[in-house]
C-alpha cells in the first residue's frame, strides 16, 4: 500500500516571496541613493549640470526680498558636506534678530550624480507636501521653475506666514523655504513671485558656478 505524500505548507514560499520583494525594493532605493564617493567637484567633471558648492550663500540673490524686510540687515549661516545620498548644501539668511526676524530664507540643495536620482528624491519630497494640506495650501499650478516644481503656502493674519517651493532641475533637488513676519502683509501671489525669483536666481548662479 502506497503512503500518501504529505502536502507541503505554502507559508514558507509566501514568506520567502515577501522577503525577496523587500530585498529588491531595498536594493532599488539603495542604488538610487548610494554614495558615489565623489566630492563637490565631481558632478561637473561627469558632465552634469550642477556641482556642489562649499559657499552656498554666495549663490543667493536676495534683492527681491528688500521690499518686504523693512531695511533689516541679513545674517547668513551656511552648511555644506558630502552625505550618503549626495552633496548637501544649505544657506540660511535671517533678516533682523532671530526672535523677531522680519524674514527667514532657507535654500536647501542636494546634488546627485544623476538626474534620475534627483527626480526620485523630488517626488518623495513632493509627496510629503501633500500630507501637509491640513495646515498648508497647495499652490496650483505650481511655479514654473526647473524641470519639476511643487509648492505650499501657509498665510496667517496674526503671526509668521510661510512658503515652501520644491524643485528638481537636472541633477539637483532644491527646497526654498521663506518665512515672513505679519508686518510685511504678504499674500499668496506675492509669496509665489518672490520665492520663484529667489529660486531662479539661485539656480542660474549655481549653473554658472558649476
Amino acid at each position: 500500500m502506497r503512503s500518501r505524500a504529505r502536502k507541503s505548507s505554502p507559508w514558507p514560499k509566501i514568506a520567502a516571496g515577501v522577503v525577496a520583494v523587500a530585498l529588491v525594493g531595498g536594493g532599488v532605493w539603495w542604488y538610487m541613493n548610494r554614495d558615489s564617493g565623489g566630492g563637490a567637484d565631481d558632478a561637473a567633471g561627469a558632465g552634469l549640470t550642477y556641482a556642489g558648492s562649499e559657499e552656498p550663500c554666495s549663490l543667493i540673490d536676495a534683492a527681491p526680498l528688500e521690499s518686504v524686510v523693512g531695511g533689516a540687515e541679513p545674517t547668513e549661516a551656511a552648511e555644506a558636506e558630502q552625505k550618503n545620498r549626495g552633496y548637501s548644501q544649505l544657506c540660511t539668511v535671517t533678516y533682523g534678530e532671530p526672535d523677531q526676524a522680519a524674514a527667514l530664507l532657507e535654500v536647501d540643495g542636494t546634488v546627485f550624480d544623476s538626474d534620475a536620482k534627483a527626480s526620485v528624491n523630488f517626488e518623495m519630497g513632493a509627496g510629503e507636501l501633500s500630507e501637509m494640506a491640513e495646515l498648508w495650501t497647495p499652490i496650483e499650478p505650481a511655479p514654473s521653475v526647473g524641470d519639476q516644481a511643487a509648492a505650499v503656502a501657509r498665510i496667517v493674519s496674526d503671526g509668521t506666514s510661510n512658503y515652501q517651493l520644491h524643485i528638481q532641475d537636472d541633477n539637483v533637488y532644491l527646497v526654498v523655504r521663506l518665512s515672513v513676519a505679519k508686518e510685511a502683509g504678504i499674500d499668496e501671489a506675492t509669496f509665489t513671485d518672490l520665492t520663484t525669483q529667489l529660486a531662479e536666481a539661485y539656480l542660474a548662479n549655481w549653473r554658472d558656478a558649476s
